[in-house]
């Protein structure tokens, strides 16, 4: 449950959150229901080489404009396929090195419905999140070239590695982008690290549709196990 005893919202299929909106007839299907946006996020992780401490893996988020980490992504424009959303979001975050990036359907690792006008509404903002598995060497140019991304030091400030292992409970205390802390808890199992005990985000429920950037409860933004 998140603070003032909110219910964390259920983790649906990629399949399930398209699903949302659409009428018995299958009207639309071919996209997203009417009412809904889409924000689609990414977990870009590497392995590290042998010897390094556990768990072995680097995870990147990013720390944005406001002063909360989130991962790289963004709002998918109506009618644009989800993962086509993902990778143009990547390209203007990430800068060069995430041109290359494709995200596919099975990169999809859980998605959540945040309804505007509370259960039962229809409308409201579906956060989605892709886990992709990089080479070090692929993870690594996308750090050197974050500084030439479009956005970088507009809603992007920097790209950071979590730290996994004794500094993960500090890195936890700090502020998260709409469900970004819980999608990165739900995702930490599948590189092999539990994840602490920690108090709850107070930020509340991610913001709603159209104010991507705005991390307050009532105002615009956005599980789990990596595979190649």
């Amino acid at each position: 449950m998140r603070e003032g005893g909110e219910e964390q919202a259920p983790l649906l299929s990629r399949a399930e959150a398209l699903g949302l909106g659409r009428d018995r007839s299958g009207a639309g299907a071919a996209g997203p229901g009417p009412g809904w946006r889409h924000a689609c996020h990414v977990l870009l992780h590497a392995p590290l080489p042998a010897g390094a401490p556990p768990p072995g893996h680097a995870v990147l988020m990013q720390l944005r404009f406001d002063g909360r980490f989130g991962f790289p992504g963004g709002l998918a424009e109506p009618g644009e396929p989800l993962e086509a959303a993902l990778e143009r979001e990547l390209r203007e975050e990430l800068g060069p090195a995430a041109a290359a990036l494709r995200l596919r359907p099975r990169h999809h690792r859980g998605a959540r419905a945040w309804p505007r006008g509370g259960a039962g509404s229809d409308g409201g903002l579906v956060t989605h999140l892709y886990v992709r598995r990089l080479r070090l060497d692929e993870l690594e140019a996308l750090e050197r070239g974050g500084a030439r991304a479009p956005e970088h030091g507009l809603e992007v400030q920097g790209l950071v590695r979590v730290p996994l292992g004794v500094g993960l409970p500090a890195f936890l205390q700090n502020r998260f982008a709409g469900d970004a802390r819980e999608q990165l808890l739900g995702a930490l199992p599948a590189l092999g690290v539990q994840p602490p005990p920690i108090a709850q985000d107070p930020t509340g429920a991610p913001p709603e549709p159209g104010e991507p950037l705005t991390p307050t409860p009532a105002a615009g933004e956005e599980g789990n196990e990596p595979v190649e």
